[in-house]
């Protein structure tokens, strides 16, 4: 769960991969059938996705896998690329660009769901143009119906340990999961248009300076005593202080040491002690004056510092501040202004922060371990063809019935949950961006499109937020949908607890639905 993010010309040591040999040309495109569902199959070795694409209008394509190369400076991501609709149609599958112009493939993203790690396209140094198949230099070209265009897209190197991916595009369609990674096929060519097929397009290599992006995987996860979240290499514990002081006191209460014993093991087996400070910080909500919420804050980063200073001894340094009201994680008024009891108990809150051991660029920290509310790294899930049936479904409110979202069962890949929902178009031509989906539940989340999108397991009332990738989330987004248009959407999630069999989805003003299978 480090995050790792290398930027070539930015500081740091930047992932290169300098231009491969020579190889055979690809195999020449090949006709299809159209279809406009949102779907997915296998054809032969390739993994079939069908979907949306596009930014402010969307347009039917497919995408079929057929190879994740490794080689040793770059990976390649081999696929077939087809829309299915009958007229020729744009594509806007990079960020290139203003919507509509780009002539790029980087939106595609792989995930490594055991090792904790978002694998990004190659870009030039600006970060935009992303290397490989490019359909236009200035002006993009459009999809031609019946045709197959082989695309190929670079990432940087996968380490030997990786034997599958998740393909977890930016666009409007479902993960593909369970993808082999391969060795020993011949690398990548430079390539002008029309070489090896008459839809053929241009291969640009990467060369020179240019961007390269392994981000970790940050995540939340919230209990009634405490929340826990990694960013970067740094993990914080934040433990509520309703369960460690009584009502507007600094002294901690008798409960109190089952909590901080808890916290003290996990710092001890965590923390890295060569990297300091262990840093204690007090938080409160926002009722009372501001000079009094300070004055308690800090008195309560103390009283916690001095308890881990008994527990854990002299090999670490400390530091305790008090925030007051500063910093709230949640809101402390609901939207209508009226007072929000939950969020207010969440604000009240210590944090304990440290950097975490073996901190390094080639290792991820994960427990590996299943808790009662985390649960362990499993194997990739393997391929899905199809989402499965709607579970449950919710609808905006404030849409006049023109929106729903359809829920299909979630899974488990690697050491997170994937959910998988459809956003319905119901009546007429409707945007739904940045309402209804984005939330305040907690400011890990805000920025995520589907922030208000909470996992909660009934059992230990835990609250497992969208994952986290740098500035940006392991999702997609959801497009402007003309009547009966479908955004097949996901979000990964921390997985919950091995026992866990269903869990229920909060969506703040849309309501929620409960017993969504896990599997």
């Amino acid at each position: 769960m480090l995050l790792v993010t290398a930027v070539a010309g930015c500081g740091g040591a930047p992932e290169r991969a300098g231009p491969p040999s020579p190889s055979p040309a690809a195999a020449s495109p090949t006709a299809v059938s159209p279809s406009a569902a949102p779907s997915a199959s296998v054809s032969g070795a390739g993994y079939v996705r069908e979907g949306l694409v596009g930014f402010h209008a969307s347009n039917p394509f497919r995408v079929e896998v057929r190879a994740v190369e490794r080689h040793e400076e770059l990976t390649v991501l081999r696929m077939e690329i087809s829309t299915t609709e009958d007229t020729k149609t744009p594509g806007g599958f990079g960020y290139d660009g203003l919507p509509g112009q780009s002539v790029t493939f980087g939106r595609f993203r792989l995930l490594d769901p055991m090792g904790g790690k978002m694998y990004l396209t190659l870009r030039e140094k600006s970060g935009e143009r992303a290397f490989g198949t490019r359909h236009g230099d200035g002006y993009p070209e459009d999809f031609q119906p019946g045709v197959r265009y082989p695309v190929e897209v670079y990432f940087p190197p996968l380490p030997g340990g990786v034997k599958s991916v998740s393909l977890v595009p930016d666009l409007a369609m479902a993960p593909t999961t369970g993808i082999p990674v391969t060795d020993g096929a011949p690398p990548p060519a430079a390539r002008k248009r029309g070489e090896g097929g008459e839809h053929q397009w241009p291969v640009v290599l990467p060369e020179g300076d240019h961007w390269s992006g392994v981000s970790g995987l940050n995540e939340l996860v919230e209990t009634p005593e405490k929340t826990t979240f990694q960013e970067g290499g740094q993990e914080t514990v934040a433990l509520r202080t309703d369960v460690l002081f009584a009502f507007d006191e600094a002294t901690l209460s008798d409960k109190a040491a089952a909590i901080l014993d808890e916290a003290v093991a996990e710092t001890r087996e965590r923390a890295d002690p060569d990297k300091p400070p262990i840093l204690i910080e007090g938080h409160t909500d926002s009722k009372g004056g501001g000079t009094y919420n300070q004055r308690l804050s800090v008195e309560r980063a103390e009283a916690v510092r001095d308890y881990l200073v008994a527990e854990l001894g002299g090999d670490y340094t400390y530091k305790a501040e008090g925030k007051g009201e500063n910093e709230p994680i949640a809101r402390n008024e609901k939207r209508d202004g009226g007072d929000d009891p939950e969020g207010r108990a969440r604000n009240r809150r210590v944090e304990i922060s440290y950097t975490i051991k073996r901190d390094r660029p080639d290792v991820t920290v994960t427990t590996g371990t299943a808790t009662d509310v985390r649960g362990s790294t499993r194997e990739p899930a393997p391929y899905r063809a199809e989402a499965g049936p709607v579970v449950g479904s919710l609808e905006w409110p404030h849409s006049g019935g023109r929106l729903r979202v359809d829920f299909h069962p979630f899974y488990r890949d690697g050491a997170y949950l994937v959910a998988v929902f459809d956003v319905v178009s119901v009546k007429d031509h409707y945007i739904p961006i940045p309402d209804p989906f984005k939330g305040f539940a907690h400011n890990f989340s805000a920025a995520s499109d589907y922030g208000a999108f909470i996992l909660v397991d009934p059992e230990t009332q835990a609250r497992y937020h969208p994952l986290k990738m740098h500035t940006e989330f392991v999702e997609n987004s959801v497009l402007a949908l003309e009547k009966g248009e479908v955004n097949r959407s996901y979000v990964y999630y921390p997985a919950p607890a091995d026992d866990v069999t269903s869990i229920t989805l909060e969506a703040a003003d849309l309501g929620e639905v409960k017993d969504i299978p896990v599997s």
